[in-house]
């Protein structure tokens, strides 16, 4: 079993490999959930197991029911918890869920979502509760209702790290090991080789740079790591240029005031500098590069869960 974000990815290169896989979504709650609605896992014909829904406590059951269903080439609505036939399956507080399973038309849907998501485009699977079947649609402000259940599946959130040294590579390697895609870019080498060495995409970068080339989009966080700030100039109009959904950057706050003054004398943006975070993270009082990740990484998952 793996834990991961992009279950649409990972079942797409197992059918690549010839193998059948089953959608599982979470298309219910009654009380609480360890994971939110909508939800998804990944289940192969081979019993490997990408996402999580129960988080442990009905994951075999959902396992077994999804691969015995991927067999038989038939799509089921199941409840676990309360009010579910399997009594033995408890869930904390007594909640109960509603999962459906997909196997049918489970690959064609996870072919044009990777293709969407290629795209970085948002795209949607429409399951309907009654006929037990679900599509693919790039339409995805169609309303929900108690028979027809929208998961939106959109493309996977990537951060951009700018900087040079031990603060890159400590950010870079958090970010990596919590799940996100990182790419780094620096005109230190040596620390473009050691991400490179464990696995992090990387490019070098100099002064003279165009930053506008850079694709970003609404799935995109823009994090700057220099100690020497005229780098940031380029790197941070450019991040103000586009729809970057995240702008940090690393300073104290009189360095951020400065910043803030050099790019109101620049030419304009398409949105205002004061969207940088500045000094970048929460305040958790943090010391050292990795407890500077923690914060930056911490903040990011705060403001796109809405909480700020």
């Amino acid at each position: 079993m793996q834990f991961v974000r992009d279950i649409i990815t990972s079942l797409y290169d197992r059918l690549e490999q010839g193998g059948a896989v089953a959608l599982v979504t979470l298309v219910k709650i009654d009380g609480s959930s360890p994971r939110p609605l909508g939800a998804q896992a990944g289940v192969c014909d081979d019993g490997q197991v990408f996402g999580m829904i129960t988080g442990g406590c009905a994951e075999k059951a959902i396992v077994e029911e999804a691969m015995r269903l991927i067999k038989a080439q038939k799509n089921k609505l199941v409840r676990y918890g309360a009010g579910s036939p399997y009594i033995d399956i408890v869930l904390p507080c007594g909640s109960g869920i509603e999962l459906f399973i997909e196997t049918r038309n489970s690959a064609e849907i996870i072919r044009k979502a990777h293709a969407a998501m290629r795209e970085r485009a948002i795209s949607a699977m429409i399951i309907d509760l009654d006929a037990l079947t679900s599509v693919f649609s790039r339409e995805v402000n169609l309303s929900p209702n108690d028979r027809r259940f929208v998961k939106v599946i959109k493309p996977s959130y990537r951060i951009y790290a700018f900087g040079e040294g031990t603060n890159l590579a400590s950010f870079c390697l958090l970010a990596h090991t919590a799940g996100f895609s990182v790419k780094a870019f620096s005109p230190d080498e040596t620390a473009l080789a050691f991400l490179g060495r464990r696995g992090i995409s990387g490019r070098q970068i100099c002064q003279r740079s165009d930053y506008s080339v850079i694709p970003l989009d609404p799935f995109t966080a823009i994090v700057t790591l220099f100690h020497e700030h005229d780098w940031e100039t380029g790197i941070l109009e450019a991040a103000l240029n586009s729809d970057a959904d995240y702008i940090g950057a690393l300073g104290s706050k009189r360095t951020h005031e400065a910043r803030l003054d050099q790019l109101a004398s620049r030419p304009s943006t398409k949105y205002p500098a004061e969207l940088i975070r500045g000094p970048v993270g929460l305040d958790i009082g943090a010391e050292d590069p990795n407890e500077v990740a923690i914060s930056i990484l911490a903040e990011i998952v705060y403001l796109r869960r809405g909480r700020g």
